[in-house]
């Protein structure tokens, strides 16, 4: 058993160097060091050799499960084999056709790679300017293999690609010394002084001599040949390769379910209606005599319902996680999180993202989680969905969650981190569990009643105009991608049935089309989550025990049905308790 154990560990270890290899980009978000000089190597048979390893790793894994008896060893395999089957079941449909859009790509990550690394000593510096230096290098693979794609018919539609050039651009039209590239050497910390000024004149020389030259690679590709070439249809199931199974991995990929999207469309139009019914009921209380879309156009309309400064929404950002959220944490978990949390605003290039969202910390906890707000829209974010907002994100949501893995020192290192980030990959890349983890954020928002935060109406009303919004997403997204909904027609929907702005709507469908499936992992998630918890209160009765439940869900994280398993095996242990 003990050999049983050493070789799974091996496996383990042997998948997580090598992910981390392969992925230099994920190696940094991670918090590892050992490829910061690097970045991947991106071409077709790269992909392909990846796919043939997770099959050998696959059918390794497959043979271990089979001779251990251990119910946590079991248990990781079980988890591995998940991400291994994830990426061998994505791969024939090629996500990786689709390395750029408005949200992601080069002219995006790179800058992030800024962020994800620290800089302690001259060698990081040096890795840095290496990474540099291999960027032209990378420009030309990526835009070879959208070529490929593009003799496939498989190119992403213009709405997924505006502002592309103009992202790529902004990279390109100024002194290297004035991009955000050369950040990190104007105030270097821990380096000799002869050292500063050379590293300095390498930096501007890699940034000028291989940053911007790819990068002027990627937006005359781009404009000259790929988005004059983007498909006029927004389903993902046009694309001519097998659109309609794409679609429908894409769907098995974010809800880790079998659900069609026919029944995904039918239970968010059921959910729709329950809420707005329970919207209605607090439009009484509230004393309004009006119908719910008049009330919607009201606050909608209302400036007072929105901030006046970027300075004030993050100042209420801290105050709901420091003041009213943390001090009340432990009365429904057994622990807070040890990993720390920065509240930030996200850069001005980057405009078009979501309200907030979140990004794990590191293990060795250099880097803290980071709470990333945007405050580029600040006059458009509703005051009264904050509270939901903050919980989602933070504490008891990402936040917690993602720390809670990062800090459990049992479980292999595969488990702890996800690389969140190249979503416009999917179906072929490992999984981020959208369904656990954004379910988890949207549960974690109904804990607010748990910890006593919706005691103001409105923003009750606010969390209900949150959840109404993942609901309604499971109606577009489906509606777009399977059903012959139009741009247009999911965007009118969306205003008819929450309170969102039209600039904001816009923004949000755009993003459906750009990251078909994923919008509907929050929902499916989130029902899975409040359904095992009704089962596991109405069979335990007294035996209940809030805390308990949550550490079983919070240690399962993965895809849905082993979540599921594992409720089971605790419900069952508790029934069976004097």
């Amino acid at each position: 058993m003990a050999e049983v154990s050493r070789k799974a560990n091996d496996l383990f270890n042997q998948f997580w160097e090598w992910r981390l290899r392969r992925s230099p980009e994920f190696s940094t978000q991670a918090g590892c060091k050992e490829h910061n000089s690097q970045l991947e190597t991106f071409t077709e048979e790269r992909f392909a050799e990846d796919n043939d390893l997770c099959v050998a790793m696959k059918a390794t894994a497959e043979v271990l499960l089979n001779l251990t008896e251990d119910k946590q060893l079991q248990l990781n395999i079980r988890f591995l084999i998940s991400e291994l089957d994830t990426f061998i079941s994505g791969y024939p449909f090629k996500g990786f056709h689709f390395p750029i859009n408005y949200m992601e790509g080069v002219q995006v990550d790179l800058e992030k790679l800024i962020e994800w690394g620290s800089f302690d000593t001259k060698q990081d510096y040096l890795d840095l300017i290496n990474r540099y230096k291999a960027f032209d290098n990378l420009a030309d693979q990526i835009i070879t293999v959208m070529k490929g794609a593009m003799t496939l018919g498989q190119v992403n539609h213009a709405v997924s690609m505006a502002g592309t050039v103009d992202q790529c651009d902004a990279h390109v039209n100024k002194p290297a010394r004035e991009t955000v590239f050369y950040e990190p050497f104007k105030n270097m910390k821990n380096i000799a002084a002869e050292d500063t000024n050379a590293l300095q004149n390498s930096a501007a020389e890699a940034i000028e001599s291989y940053v911007q030259p790819g990068f002027k690679k990627i937006s005359t590709f781009l404009a000259a040949e790929y988005i004059p070439a983007a498909r006029p249809e927004i389903a993902a199931s046009s694309l001519p390769v097998n659109g309609a199974e794409y679609y429908k991995t894409c769907l098995a990929f974010h809800t880790s379910t079998n659900m069609t999207a026919q029944q995904i469309h039918d239970t968010g139009l059921k959910e729709v209606e329950r809420i707005e019914n329970e919207m209605k009921e607090i439009i009484a209380e509230m004393g309004y005599d009006l119908t719910l879309p008049q009330f919607i156009e009201k606050i909608r309309n209302d400036k007072a319902n929105y901030f006046s400064s970027a300075s004030e929404l993050m100042a209420t950002f801290k105050d709901i996680i420091e003041n009213k959220i943390e001090p009340n944490i432990l009365k429904i978990f057994h622990n807070k999180p040890t990993t720390k949390l920065e509240i930030v605003e996200v850069p001005p290039s980057t405009p078009n993202f979501p309200a907030a969202f979140y990004i794990a910390g590191t293990a060795d906890g250099k880097r803290p989680g980071r709470l990333y707000v945007n405050t580029n829209k600040y006059d458009s974010q509703p005051r009264y969905e904050m509270i939901s907002l903050a919980l989602h994100e933070s504490i008891p949501g990402h936040h917690l969650q993602g720390s809670y893995m990062l800090e459990k020192k049992e479980l292999p290192l595969f488990r702890k981190f996800q690389e969140d980030r190249i979503y416009s990959q999917t179906p072929t890349r490992f999984p981020i569990n959208t369904a656990y983890v954004e379910g988890w954020g949207l549960y974690s928002e109904s804990l607010g009643f748990d910890l006593n935060l919706y005691t103001n109406p409105i923003d009750r009303y606010g969390h209900l105009s949150e959840e109404i919004f993942r609901a309604c997403r499971l109606v577009v997204d489906t509606g777009m991608h399977a059903l012959g909904w139009t741009r247009e027609e999911a965007v009118q929907y969306m205003l008819a049935h929450t309170a969102a702005s039209e600039s904001n709507t816009r923004g949000e469908i755009d993003r459906y089309i750009t990251w078909p499936g994923q919008a509907t992992g929050y929902k499916i998630g989130q029902l899975k989550i409040k359904e095992l918890r009704q089962r596991a209160e109405t069979e335990l009765g007294e035996k209940f025990n809030i805390k308990d439940f949550h550490e079983i869900v919070l240690e399962s994280a993965g895809p849905l049905n082993i979540l599921e398993e594992q409720i089971t095996v605790f419900i069952n242990q508790n029934k069976n308790k004097a």
